[in-house]
């Protein structure tokens, strides 16, 4: 919630709805299992209302902060394509060059293209990089 005034944001769940559990309003920001456990690390339970400001702006400051990083990776074993990116419309099909943007090359999974598991993801990666390469 990076740009989300998040103590206020709470502040207001707690005027507006004091009855209800830290976990349920939390559920709204992130999926129900997260916010239980985000509550249970903060030592937070029970309704809104009974919450201290102060524990509300600890809460908010983590929020805000909280980025994830990646502990391992399962490796080519269960390797699939990322979905989503730049739409292919906004590219020249031949260089890979933006349209909007002359001298930008973007290839790969950085490009909206879906491929079938066993290495097609890889060889579109390779192709377009080629083929932006043969003009940058």
């Amino acid at each position: 919630m990076p740009d989300v005034a998040t103590f206020d944001w709470l502040k207001a769940q707690k005027q507006a709805e004091g009855r209800r559990q830290i976990t349920t309003v939390l559920s709204r920001i992130v999926p129900q299992r997260l916010a239980e456990r985000i509550a249970a690390r903060h030592g937070l339970s029970g309704n809104m209302a009974d919450l201290p400001d102060k524990a509300l702006a600890r809460l908010a400051e983590q929020l805000n902060q909280w980025t994830v990083t990646p502990v391992g990776s399962e490796g080519y074993r269960t390797a699939e394509v990322m979905l989503g990116g730049v739409d292919t419309a906004e590219l020249d099909q031949a260089a890979m060059e933006a349209r909007r943007v002359p001298g930008l090359f973007i290839i790969g999974e950085a490009v909206d293209i879906t491929g079938w598991l066993g290495g097609y993801n890889f060889q579109w990666a390779w192709s377009s990089g080629w083929a932006a390469g043969q003009v940058a």
